[in-house]
């Protein structure tokens, strides 16, 4: 038992101190329909996200990420919209398969999402930013043009219910992403 336990520990990068990232229980699990998903990326509908971010904010510590494509995808951004909608599922899947299954993901609008992440604490926050990017990164798509590589920014923050209030904790989030978006590491979480 100990040595799977150790290679456990070895292939996830995680101690038996370090197992559960929250720092306080997370509330529990919103009943969640299929009506709030959006049938072409699989992520939940922004107003049900919504509901769940305030619910969420006011009884449990977190983070809110969002993501959209860097300045290395413009290519991308100039796709007709019959190509966008080909993209689209690949990237939530993507965004999806770098969280875990108790975090959120939404489709905000043209190639940006945001991502709840449950209980997390700041190095969480910034370990699943950097996953995101991995999974996405350098992706490379062909066009009309020719070769487009795919990469995002992530901008984010952390939330604690006992810390604040009355924070526009969505506008801190995209404006982390826009200061995130003009220089590497793409990343800036606050």
């Amino acid at each position: 038992m100990q040595m799977s336990k150790s290679w456990l520990d070895w292939f996830t990068g995680k101690s038996a101190g370090d197992w559960d990232r929250r720092t306080k229980p997370a509330p529990e699990m919103p009943q969640l329909e299929p009506e709030d998903f959006d049938p072409v990326t699989g992520a939940i509908h922004w107003a049900k996200f919504t509901r769940i971010l305030e619910a969420e904010r006011l009884q449990s510590a977190g983070a809110l990420l969002v993501i959209d494509l860097d300045e290395r995808s413009t290519e991308i951004e100039t796709l007709a919209e019959e190509r966008r909608k080909s993209v689209l599922p690949w990237l939530s899947q993507s965004i999806r398969h770098a969280v875990r299954a108790e975090d959120l993901v939404t489709h905000l609008y043209d190639y940006r999402f945001a991502v709840l992440l449950r209980g997390a604490a700041q190095e969480v926050a910034d370990t699943v930013a950097k996953r995101i990017r991995a999974s996405v990164d350098d992706t490379i798509f062909m066009t009309n043009e020719g070769i487009s590589r795919l990469g995002v920014a992530v901008g984010g923050v952390t939330y604690d219910p006992a810390r604040e209030k009355d924070n526009d904790i969505i506008k801190a989030a995209f404006d982390n992403l826009g200061n995130a978006a003009k220089s590497e590491p793409f990343i800036l979480i606050s």
